[in-house]
């Protein structure tokens, strides 16, 4: 009897025959195009930060830092949502890629052995998500999202995850809110909303806009005390592991090797490196491995809804 391929397995079949038939016609020139540095290396990353002008800045730093250490110029390209993040990744467009959990397993998914990890910052490997309230909903903190499911039931009101896409501001909050309370949030709350970054999702909380939210902690903790004292934290998730700074394996063994030590040498005695360290909430880069986003690869196969 003839097995049936679920839709994200099937589509995750399909792309890696794409992937062995592009191999296999490009077999002759694949040892030469190895041995080829690129002359100029771009890293692009998920739109996270809803400020475009701060990524800009902040991801110029750290491609400035690696452009240095590797001594080819490194550029940062900004996209406008996460989908371009991993399709710019997989086709070539982009090099390297800092990535979420999800947009890390989406690129493993379509490029398979073609997507490597470079390091991921000390915060990733137990990273959570908050679940913050506008003051007028007279929500202190639950002791879990079942209290807050009960609470919330019936009463009408609005919910806000991030984008889609968002490992910390949608993924992780939906799937903790199901384990948790054994119902879905568009069960509970009247609307449920994707507002896309997670600043976005703190300030529509804060103004009345949504009754309740979900985003990643660090984006909580570097907002400013007054948006804090309008949207409050009533539930901290607990950890999982998030970020990564990817790049295509292509690049060849000894450019992301340099790749990789260049990013684990990020610090604060350059201004490139301080820079880059405050706007990302961490304390310096660590080595990883693809093997630790492979639940989400299967989370993502099961079918669980993170949009187009």
């Amino acid at each position: 009897m003839q097995k049936t391929l679920s839709a994200p397995r099937r589509g995750f079949v399909l792309g890696a025959a794409a992937l062995a038939v592009g191999a296999a016609l490009g077999l002759a020139s694949a040892p030469a195009a190895a041995q080829q540095a690129p002359a100029k290396l771009i890293i692009t990353a998920i739109p996270d930060d809803g400020d475009a002008d701060r990524m800009r800045e902040n991801f110029g730093a750290l491609a400035r830092h690696l452009g240095k250490a590797v001594g080819i110029p490194v550029e940062y390209m900004h996209v406008e949502n996460y989908a371009a993040s991993v399709t710019a990744l997989a086709t070539g467009r982009a090099h390297i890629a800092w990535l979420g959990a999800v947009t890390t397993a989406q690129a493993r998914m379509q490029m398979g052995d073609g997507l490597t990890i470079l390091g991921c910052r000390d915060i990733d490997k137990g990273f959570v998500s908050y679940f913050i309230a506008n003051p007028a909903t007279g929500l202190g903190t639950v002791a879990d999202l079942g209290e807050l499911a009960k609470t919330a039931q019936g009463k009408g009101w609005t919910f806000t995850f991030g984008s889609k896409s968002s490992t910390s501001g949608h993924m992780m909050p939906r799937k903790y809110f199901m384990d948790q309370s054994g119902t879905t949030p568009e069960r509970v709350f009247r609307t449920v909303a994707y507002s896309g970054s997670h600043d976005v999702v703190m300030q529509m909380v804060a103004d009345g806009t949504y009754n309740v939210g979900a985003l990643n902690y660090a984006s909580w903790d570097k907002a400013a005390d007054d948006l804090k004292a309008r949207a409050p934290i009533i539930y901290k998730t607990p950890p999982y592991t998030n970020y990564a700074v990817t790049a295509r394996a292509d690049l060849g063994p000894e450019l992301l090797g340099k790749l990789r030590a260049a990013l684990l040498a990020v610090d604060g005695s350059t201004p490139e490196g301080a820079a880059v360290l405050k706007y990302l909430k961490a304390g310096k880069f660590i080595e990883a491995d693809i093997s630790e986003w492979q639940g989400y690869v299967d989370l993502l196969e099961s079918g669980i809804d993170i949009g187009g």
